[in-house]
C-alpha cells in the first residue's frame, strides 16, 4: 500500500501577504509597532554574525526584503537568528532551504502555521507552512488527551 502525501501550494505574489503576528518558539511576541515598513510593524529578531551582535528589523511584508540591521551581513552570508526578549534560537532544526542548502529559521504564526526563511543573506528561499483543519483539530484532540475520532 502505498503513502500519498496531499498537498496543497499556493503561489503567493510578494506584497500581498502581511505578517501581523510572529512569535518565537517559546512564544515571544516578535512583533515591533516602534519601528515599521510599509507601514506595518515590523518583526524582530536578534542578529549574529562575525562576532557582532544587534537587532534586526524584517519585513513584514511576505516576499519583500526591505529588513533593518544594526550589524552589516554580507551578501551570500549566512547569520544566527535568536529572539530579542528570551534569546531562544530561531534556527529549524534538520530544514534546510531548497535553493541554497543553508539552515532555514522559523516564525511561528497563529494556529500552528508558520513562516520558514534562509538564513544567507539574499537568498529568496522561504515558505509559507500552512496548518491544515485536519491538523488542528488532531492538535485539539492531544491538547485535550483524546483519541481523535477521524
Amino acid at each position: 500500500m502505498s503513502e500519498v502525501n496531499d498537498r496543497l501550494e499556493l503561489l503567493i505574489p510578494s506584497g500581498k501577504l502581511v505578517i501581523g503576528h510572529a512569535r518565537c518558539p517559546q512564544g515571544c511576541d516578535l512583533m515591533d509597532p516602534k519601528v515599521r515598513i510599509h507601514g506595518h510593524p515590523a518583526i524582530q529578531l536578534k542578529v549574529t554574525h562575525g562576532g557582532q551582535t544587534g537587532a534586526i528589523h524584517l519585513d513584514p511584508v511576505y516576499g519583500l526584503h526591505e529588513n533593518r540591521s544594526e550589524i552589516e551581513i554580507p551578501a551570500g552570508e549566512v547569520a544566527e537568528f535568536s529572539c530579542p526578549h528570551c534569546g531562544v534560537t530561531m534556527t529549524e532544526e534538520g530544514a534546510h532551504c531548497s535553493k541554497c542548502s543553508a539552515p532555514m529559521m522559523v516564525l511561528a504564526l497563529p494556529e500552528g502555521s508558520a513562516i520558514e526563511a534562509c538564513r544567507r543573506n539574499g537568498c529568496p528561499g522561504h515558505r509559507l507552512r500552512i496548518v491544515t483543519g485536519e491538523e488542528q483539530m488532531q492538535r485539539l484532540f492531544d491538547d485535550l488527551g483524546m483519541d481523535a475520532f477521524l
